[in-house]
């Protein structure tokens, strides 16, 4: 007997057929449907630890001897951010006013080629936020690996732009310049502490292995998705910030070296920490989703605290102006101390620990034991 899917406004529910379906899923694997409408419950299963319902949706599937549908509707979509226009790049760069001032430039949201990337950054720092040194030091990319010379690029950052602090790491808002582009970025600073530079180090590695953190982990797409772990669909959201490079001095760098001036790691802008208590229950779920996919993919976050857990204005497919908190976007963030599946030592002590991860993340949102799963 089929049961309902939890859904805003009303409850859905039909029965299936137990012919052979093949569906679609996102890159993680989990089902995937262009709607609510579309998903079905038609079992329930076990899968790694957690209890969950095998749903299958009669619009996306291929029965033996039904063709499937293909039109466009029904595809699964990456939902590209809105872009910054040329005539909107042109003007911010032509427009009086400083590079220091971050809040007239738009955030930058697009994904940028490696290729496009700066290999050398000229990091203007009047408030020596990276170093003991004021002024201009000149920063070499360590990752992605450097490819084709590009033009240099610039960094502005100042003490007043600051927007998070932690035992190991400042965060800022900094303007990032290459070739026709100056949009704002968050600069992630190590302090002056070996442990510190080995967690921005590790963090960054990860951003740039496609085998840790492959690109689809931090692009957004149509439609929901079962996640294992929750017993209706959420929204597939992006689930980490886009990364745009990791920089080191260009007089030479050394993880152990905390004399030296700090990496800069630079990330998308994804908002500011969420206030469990003012989320809804989807809202919570779509939050605690984040983990889940995370999970799938390989990644213990490992630091499950609130402010890891950010929220802005969405969807980002729309213009700034036109985005509203009734539709937020959500990111992890924070993966200085995360643990990558296939660099555990023992499987089961990985597993445990991601059991852990999933009832920290739950206390943190607020989620009552058994709500969601």
């Amino acid at each position: 007997m089929s049961r309902p899917i939890r859904r805003p406004g009303n409850l859905v529910s039909a029965s299936v057929s137990s012919a052979v379906l093949r569906t679609k899923r996102t890159p993680e694997g989990c089902l995937w449907g262009h709607s609510l409408d579309d998903f079905f419950i038609a079992k329930s299963d076990q899968s790694e630890g957690y209890s969950w319902s095998d749903v299958w949706n009669t619009s996306l599937f291929e029965e033996l001897s039904v063709s499937e549908r293909s039109d466009d509707a029904h595809c699964m979509k990456i939902c590209a951010p809105w872009p910054m226009a040329d005539a909107e790049r042109s003007r911010i760069l032509n427009e009086e006013g400083s590079y220091f001032d971050t809040a007239r430039f738009p955030k930058l949201e697009e994904r940028i080629s490696h290729s496009h990337l700066p290999n050398l950054l000229h990091v203007h720092d009047p408030d020596a936020r990276v170093g003991q040194n004021q002024g201009v030091l000149v920063y070499k990319r360590l990752l992605p690996e450097v490819g084709k010379e590009q033009n240099p690029g610039h960094l502005y950052l100042t003490r007043s732009s600051r927007v998070g602090c932690g035992h190991h790491s400042n965060v800022y808002h900094a303007v990032f310049q290459f070739d026709s582009t100056a949009a704002r970025v968050v600069a992630k600073v190590s302090v002056a502490r070996t442990e510190a530079r080995g967690f921005l180090d590790h963090e960054a590695c990860l951003y740039a292995s496609p085998a840790s953190f492959p690109e689809f982990l931090s692009d957004a797409y149509s439609g929901y998705a079962l996640v294992p772990g929750i017993k209706y669909p959420v929204p597939v959201g992006a689930v980490v910030p886009k990364f745009y490079g990791f920089y080191v001095p260009e007089t030479g760098y050394s993880v152990d070296d905390a004399t030296q001036p700090s990496p800069i790691m630079l990330l998308e802008d994804c908002g500011t920490p969420i206030e469990p208590q003012s989320l809804s229950h989807d809202e919570k779920a779509e939050c605690f989703s984040l983990f889940l996919r995370l999970h799938m993919s390989g990644i213990l976050q490992r630091s499950p605290f609130r402010k890891n857990i950010l929220v802005q204005p969405g969807p980002l497919t729309l213009p700034p102006a036109e985005r509203s908190l009734t539709t937020p976007s959500f990111r992890v963030i924070d993966f200085g101390r995360a643990l990558d599946r296939s660099q555990a030592r023992h499987q089961r002590d990985w597993l445990d620990e991601r059991d852990q991860e999933v009832r920290d993340v739950q206390k943190v949102l607020k989620i009552e034991r058994h709500s969601m799963a």
